[in-house]
């Protein structure tokens, strides 16, 4: 038992010792100035019964400082008016292109198919992956180019700043960046060569053209549903730089309106954020819910009070890096940790049944 609870402790100290090279290395998207050549940024966006926020995130992209890009927008056989939104701004604005749909192909899924199609009509040197319900600050597009340019990378990608509405997802959608700063040091995704330490985030990736068009990165994991971590680690293997932040004001999104819809899109992809190892995802989740016991059992109260100080820090500061409410996040704490291992739990299940539900769509897992 002692062994036992040494390990946990261990590993929880390594796990606050991350986030706060975290919040120490301040990886955040931060101010800067593009490029002077201005060189064009294709910005992609594929869209599926998105007729109710396209709207908004075309509006974002006409207000951006940086003025040489073009919007393509590729309506995924959408079943509402996303398709009529586009051509009403395609319309009025020549930078604006709609995209028509193809039927799925087998073997395909629907976003990443959406992404190669795109990538195919684009004329960019850059090309930006957006999702539909990202909302962009007037600097977006110039921040990642200077950031891109500062640092010569082939991909710059950002997890946005999340809004976050109902109760349900206050206290669901902190768990993605809890998972990723307290076990991945972000400033690594850009020093180290090594593929584990990788990450990204489908909802803003910016290529450098000349390198996707050679590698075809969503046509590669056609069939990765968290094609965006995949295309990461395939990226370092091949030597390429890329950075992965997290975004303020000029980059958010509300990712999800429900507790239900939070934990069915994180059930997708959350055994990915582990290597793709069940093994790994249900250690870390009974590490992290019940690993006060052995610490307990082992070293009696006081350890154990210590124990869970690390972790109530873990929270709070990836709270802060994250720019959402520290105090909430460490307040209903218990609360997420019993998301988190039902989220575990749904996508366990889904996963062995090798099937998904997403945009109205049954996808393999």
């Amino acid at each position: 038992m002692a062994i036992l609870a040494l390990t946990i402790f261990v590993f929880t100290m390594m796990r606050l010792l991350v986030a706060v090279s975290n919040m120490l290395t301040r990886q955040w998207l931060k101010p800067g100035t593009p490029p002077t050549d201005q060189p064009l940024v294709s910005v992609l966006i594929p869209a599926r019964n998105e007729g109710h926020q396209i709207g908004r995130l075309l509006e974002d992209i006409l207000a951006q400082d940086y003025p040489h890009w073009e919007v393509l927008v590729y309506d995924d056989l959408s079943e509402d008016d996303t398709a009529s939104v586009v051509r009403h701004y395609a319309e009025k604005h020549k930078k604006i292109r709609l995209v028509s749909g193809k039927s799925l192909p087998v073997g395909w899924l629907g976003k990443n198919h959406g992404c190669h199609q795109l990538a195919a009509e684009a004329g960019g040197k850059f090309l930006l992956f957006l999702d539909a319900d990202v909302r962009l600050g007037k600097t977006a597009l110039s921040d990642a180019l200077a950031h891109q340019n500062k640092y010569k990378l082939e991909l710059v990608s950002v997890f946005p700043r999340q809004k976050m509405e109902s109760s349900g997802e206050r206290i669901s959608v902190p768990l993605m960046n809890w998972v990723l700063l307290s076990l991945l040091p972000l400033i690594l995704t850009r020093k180290s060569h090594i593929p584990s330490l990788a990450a990204a985030n489908g909802q803003f990736m910016l290529f450098k053209a000349a390198i996707y068009h050679r590698h075809l990165f969503h046509q590669q994991f056609r069939k990765q549903p968290a094609e965006d971590i995949s295309i990461a680690k395939e990226m370092k293997k091949k030597g390429y730089r890329i950075h992965t932040l997290l975004g303020g004001r000029q980059i958010e999104c509300r990712m999800y309106t429900s507790l239900e819809e939070a934990m069915g899109g994180f059930s997708k992809n959350v055994i990915d954020f582990f290597g793709s190892s069940f093994a790994m995802t249900i250690l870390f989740t009974m590490v992290t819910t019940f690993g006060f016991i052995p610490v307990y059992l082992a070293w009696g109260s006081l350890a154990m009070a210590g124990f869970l100080i690390m972790t109530l820090a873990i929270r709070g500061i990836a709270a802060g890096i994250s720019r959402q409410h520290i105090v909430m996040n460490m307040v209903t704490a218990p609360l997420q940790q019993v998301i988190f291992a039902s989220t575990v739990a749904l996508a366990i299940c889904r996963t062995s049944k090798k099937t998904n539900i997403w945009k109205g769509r049954s996808i393999s897992i």
